[in-house]
């Protein structure tokens, strides 16, 4: 006889939690927006940024937004790996909050809010998770 073996449940995300995640870390994206251009224009840029005399790297600029942004699209797709990225891409964020803590604690202050609420935002995407 041959035995076939059960298929294995598939796991996604709820199409309420996407919809929940995606404007979730559009949100996080903006505050992030607005906590380095606040910075940059009070004269206490985030390292990633730099001064607008010594600006740094476009990579750089652009390196914070890459998780959050895959994180959306992974939602668009009800992915069961919603939270992990989101969890993954809420530490990065903190990362670079970490790397402001000297020479502009302010900025640092609500990078690491913002991330603080990123991780918030993932942990609570795993209630979002159905067998299916």
């Amino acid at each position: 006889m041959d035995a076939v073996p059960p298929d294995l449940p598939r796991v996604r995300l709820t199409a309420a939690w996407a919809r929940v995640t995606v404007v979730a870390w559009i949100v996080v994206m903006a505050g992030l927006i607005a906590v380095v251009v606040t910075g940059r224009n009070v004269g206490k840029p985030a390292w990633w940024i730099g001064p607008e005399s010594n600006p740094t790297l476009f990579v750089l600029w652009v390196l914070p937004f890459v998780l959050p942004l895959w994180t959306i699209l992974l939602a668009f797709r009800s992915s069961r790996f919603v939270p992990i990225i989101g969890v993954i891409a809420s530490v990065v964020i903190a990362g670079f909050a970490a790397g402001d803590i000297v020479d502009s604690p302010g900025v640092a202050l609500l990078e690491g809010v913002i991330a603080l609420g990123g991780l918030c935002i993932a942990l609570a995407t795993f209630a979002g998770l159905e067998r299916r």
